[in-house]
């Protein structure tokens, strides 16, 4: 019999409570099972071009609709359950204690086993407490019954004991997390995957971790905005093919004949008759293929139109700003977006690797779903944004300077070998993505102080390449409303100079410093320059690339490396 166990947020089966993650719920300990075991409305399917062309699919599933509606399904993970009154311990996911109610008649609620197995290919499994305390053997009843208990107060692995109280076999946790101690009780992987309810061949070595690591779990999501496309130029034809897509289907639709058709839909588009054929050409966008950079770059050309409104189809409504003229030198436009929507799929997850932030390496990620689905689970939200562009020829002379080149190629040079180590292709990346990546998180953190949102409610989208120097700051919830005003008002003139100018002085001094300023890469574990959580880093949740590619001597003058920097005031 089906028993429900709690609710989650739409918002949460997207990212850290998606299928294949561990659970934590008041009554019990459960894995998320994979999505197309779960029941969501079909009234829930939507479309977005961009990612249907990017991953094959035909649909996408809305969580954040219908929600009483949507049942989740899970399975109990880990098995092996304590009691904390006896200490015995339970390999069939009960939930009370069988040995407490037998002798004591009393229920003593379980708590799930600390420890569990995982691999680098995603299987996962509980830990072999039974050939653990007997070493591989068997015991020498045939019908092993272990129990937990600790002989200290120092609360170390030395000090935990689980002893099998039939044969009496004990052994401490002293090496449980120790690799080749692993090997010896389970040299082949499980292949286990309880999620989708399978196994599968595997020849990695499991190792031990605990159930609730943060890298036991890392969800791939990929994240567009809903706006009227253009092809990264300054297409004025794209721009309204997209916003009146529908119409223009329901015209092909209802009308046969090609010269009426031709004209109706030139008429709807107010276009002549020698743009025709452009126009249907990108309707049908014959030939597009979708990658993160061709996303991105068609959102820049959107951007890049400046004034757009669109409420009444992606509900995207954008307008151009004063560029306040202490900030000219630097920014070719500021724009306030006061309407827009951004819809986030979870593509799949890792386990003991993080998501790569380029959407490049598809091939390894794990499965979400037990057959070849055309839809994925995704979620909607509305806000709000700030757009910055770049002065191309101020952005340009600063990359051009020989110890920005230098300091920036150190940073690169570690990121990429970083990619490498995790067996991603490395990515040709310039000074202007450290630049870029650093404003945002310094605009975060003071943007936070004044909009009346908190960090973790703001986030970055970055625009960096050849073609492309901005970034947008954006907030977004789940809310059809959206949007609070505090982010958008800040754009005028008077508070964008003021709040600008405090966040690079906030920049110039770390509690860190001087090793935060050094940026010494001899001594630096992170991929970053002059950059720390004390100064630079903000929430997972808030930066697209995993708090890596940063560095505030790249901002404002700090000493030693004044000419390193962007922004002089």
């Amino acid at each position: 019999m089906n028993k429900v166990l709690g609710k989650l947020r739409p918002s949460q089966l997207i990212h850290y409570h998606a299928p294949g993650s561990i659970v934590d719920l008041i009554e019990d300990s459960v894995m998320i099972t994979a999505a197309d075991s779960w029941k969501i409305p079909y009234v829930n399917r939507i479309h977005e071009e961009r990612v249907e062309g990017l991953f094959g699919l035909s649909h996408l599933k809305l969580l954040n609709d219908q929600e009483d509606k949507i049942q989740i399904t899970a399975t109990p993970f880990p098995k092996w359950r304590i009691c904390p009154s006896c200490g015995m311990m339970d390999p069939y996911a009960r939930n009370t204690c069988y040995y407490c109610e037998e002798s004591e008649k009393k229920k003593v609620k379980l708590y799930p086993a600390r420890f569990i197995t995982v691999c680098k290919n995603g299987h996962i499994s509980d830990f072999p407490w039974i050939d653990w305390v007997h070493e591989g053997k068997t015991c020498s009843t045939g019908k092993p019954v272990l129990k937990y208990s600790s002989k200290g107060n120092a609360g170390s692995l030395s000090d935990i004991v689980v002893r099998c109280v039939k044969c009496n076999k004990r052994r401490s946790l002293a090496q449980i997390m120790k690799k080749e101690e692993m090997k010896k009780i389970l040299p082949n992987c499980t292949g286990e995957r309880p999620w989708l309810g399978d196994a599968e061949d595997c020849d990695e070595n499991m190792q031990t971790s605990i159930r609730n690591a943060s890298n036991i779990y890392s969800p791939h999501v990929t994240s567009v905005l809903s706006i009227p496309l253009t092809d990264g130029d300054e297409d004025i034809l794209s721009v309204k093919v997209e916003s009146l897509r529908d119409g223009i289907r329901n015209l092909i639709n209802s009308i046969s004949d090609n010269e009426i058709l031709k004209k109706a839909i030139c008429g709807m588009l107010s276009i002549s008759n020698t743009e025709y054929e452009r126009a249907m050409q990108l309707y049908h966008r014959e030939g597009q293929t979708f990658t993160y950079d061709s996303i991105r770059k068609q959102e820049w050309g959107t951007f890049l139109q400046k004034n757009v409104d669109d409420r009444r189809g992606t509900g995207f409504y954008s307008k151009e700003t004063t560029v306040p003229k202490e900030l000219k030198p630097y920014f070719q436009s500021i724009i306030r977006v006061d309407k827009l929507r951004e819809i986030r799929v979870l593509q799949g997850f890792s386990r003991l690797t993080y998501p790569d932030p380029f959407l490049e390496e598809k091939e390894k990620i794990l499965p979400i779903m037990k057959h070849k689905q055309e839809w994925l689970p995704a979620i909607s939200v509305f806000g709000e944004g700030i757009f910055f562009e770049f002065s191309r020829s101020k952005l340009l002379e600063w990359e051009n300077k020989l110890l920005v080149k230098e300091e920036a190629s150190k940073i690169l040079e570690k990121y990429n070998y970083q990619r490498r180590q995790f067996g991603y292709n490395p990515r040709n990346l310039l000074p202007r993505h450290i630049l870029i990546h650093s404003f945002s998180h310094m605009m975060i953190k003071e943007f936070a102080s004044h909009s009346g949102y908190a960090t973790t409610s703001l986030r970055e989208r970055l625009y960096c390449s050849n073609d492309m120097m901005g970034v947008l700051i954006y907030t977004a919830s789940s809310d059809s409303e959206g949007s609070l005003g505090g982010l958008i008002e800040l754009t005028s003139p008077e508070k964008l100079v003021s709040i600008f100018i405090r966040a690079l002085e906030k920049m110039e001094y770390c509690s860190s410093d001087p090793h935060c300023a050094d940026g010494d890469f001899k001594l630096e574990t992170s991929v970053n320059g002059a950059a720390c959580h004390a100064c630079s880093y903000v929430s997972e949740t808030s930066c697209e690339w995993n708090n890596q590619l940063l560095d505030r001597r790249m901002l404002t003058e700090i000493l030693g490396y004044e000419d390193l920097a962007f922004f002089h005031f």
